[in-house]
């Protein structure tokens, strides 16, 4: 018995902007969200942005990453369905998020391949993900980042579990084999 040839999805690179990254969640960049809260201490020197809709389940957790360089091909997708993750990009560096939108709501288990899209973040810029966006962890460019992850214990906890890359479906990440599930592989069209 023979089993089916994993195939290539080849996608472009796409600059991310307030109006493309809608399906998968919000920008968050070099202003303020919905401006006017109503702080009183600082007026005419500090403009405040209303709070960041950040969720999770148990325990907030942050922690930073440093990504070499580089444009591996993208074999796994996961999704949170209690948590908002955020991704900020530290430095002067931009990073990728390769992403499907949530489509949990329609009683779909995998992502519809049809609608990966790789956003480039620009550099100081910040990516906070809608529950259950499929997404692979953040890729460098030609120069490493760093990123500053907000999550849930819980997802960090049985991230660092897994004694070797696997599936899973605990403690609120549902990660997926492409190639196994899809039959795909995921390259970055540069």
């Amino acid at each position: 018995m023979t089993t089916p040839q994993t195939r290539i999805l080849k996608i472009p690179i796409i600059d991310a902007n307030s109006e493309n990254i809608k399906p998968y969640g919000h920008l968050l960049g070099d202003d303020v969200s919905k401006p006017g809260l109503g702080i009183p201490f600082y007026q005419g020197r500090v403009i405040e942005g209303e709070n960041i809709d950040f969720l999770y389940r148990g325990t907030a957790t942050f922690r930073t990453a440093k990504i070499m360089p580089g444009y591996p091909s993208i074999n796994w997708l996961e999704r949170h369905m209690h948590m908002t993750q955020l991704f900020i990009g530290l430095g002067q560096a931009p990073f990728i998020m390769v992403m499907a939108p949530p489509n949990h709501t329609q009683g779909e288990n995998l992502p519809d391949l049809n609608q990966v899209k790789a956003l480039r973040f620009p550099p100081g810029h910040a990516l906070l993900l809608h529950i259950g966006t499929w997404h692979d962890f953040p890729i460098a460019c030609d120069q490493a980042v760093v990123i500053l992850t907000a999550n849930s214990d819980e997802v960090v906890t049985a991230l660092s579990q897994m004694k070797e890359p696997d599936e899973m479906n605990q403690g609120d990440v549902y990660k997926i084999s492409l190639p196994k599930r899809l039959r795909y592989e995921i390259q970055l069209d540069i």
